[in-house]
């Protein structure tokens, strides 16, 4: 992939085979973000998924970012009206699942679009209350977990990773922690890699800190409310202003 995109990490993130860069090949003409779009896929649905969803939303390529039907774009008519920013709630999803996470994450957390993003179930919910004694970044870690992996990876990452919640968001076991060892020297990004939602880091604001010193991340889509991952560490997408309410 390094010989396709500027973004390797970002599409290959969490992927298991060679179909991102199949589908990157054949999203280059749709979209000005096929790395995004086809991060993680392991066919070229999410290509479906973006002309099925062109009509619907300005962000096509973060609806349907390994997409594996047309899903995202039912769960993204559904979730309108809930939250303002519906294409991150339904990215990749499976089904209408992330809008009933998002009204039981709502009383919980500033972004529950970010944590209940492609969740099946309401899990990602109970994840967060399991992680909120372990790390400032609980909405992050858990985002669309499918049990509490995450929490478990991401105490099998510190010490080893700088982006730990980054690295283990969305987990289904202690593998990223493993990838992370095998390909630190090959990339310099392997938190996004290795992440099962490497491709959430694409979700950022436009005004990236001049300290950040990697290459990207691009600005997309401009009014979403999240820097990724983290140009300030100090600053936790997964809160607001209000340390008091994560």
């Amino acid at each position: 992939s390094k010989d396709l995109t500027q973004f390797p990490p970002l599409l290959c993130a969490g992927a298991v085979g060679e179909a991102p860069a199949a589908c990157f090949g054949a999203a280059k003409g749709l979209t000005d973000y096929p790395a995004l779009l086809c991060s993680g896929a392991d066919s070229a649905s999410p290509i479906d998924c973006f002309l099925a969803s062109k009509s619907l939303t300005r962000f096509p390529a973060l609806l349907c970012s390994g997409a594996r039907s047309s899903a995202p774009a039912d769960c993204f008519r559904a979730a309108q009206g809930s939250t303002d920013y519906p294409a991150l709630l339904c990215s990749g999803a499976a089904s209408a699942a992330p809008v009933e996470c998002f009204a039981a994450a709502q009383p919980l957390t500033r972004y529950p679009a970010m944590l209940c993003a492609g969740a099946k179930d309401s899990t990602p919910v109970e994840c967060f209350k399991a992680a909120k004694g372990l790390t400032n970044y609980p909405a992050l870690l858990c985002a669309g977990a499918e049990s509490l992996a995450p929490v478990e990876c991401y105490q099998a990452a510190k010490g080893i990773s700088q982006y730990p919640a980054l690295l283990c968001s969305g987990a289904v076991s202690t593998e990223p922690v493993a990838c992370h060892e095998a390909l630190r020297a090959t990339t310099g990004n392997p938190d996004i890699l290795c992440s099962k939602n490497g491709s959430l880091k694409a979700v950022t604001h436009h005004n990236i800190h001049s300290s950040y010193p990697h290459p990207y991340p691009f600005p997309f889509p401009h009014q979403y409310p999240f820097r990724y991952p983290f140009p300030d560490p100090n600053r936790d997408p997964s809160q607001g202003p209000d340390p008091a309410k994560p």
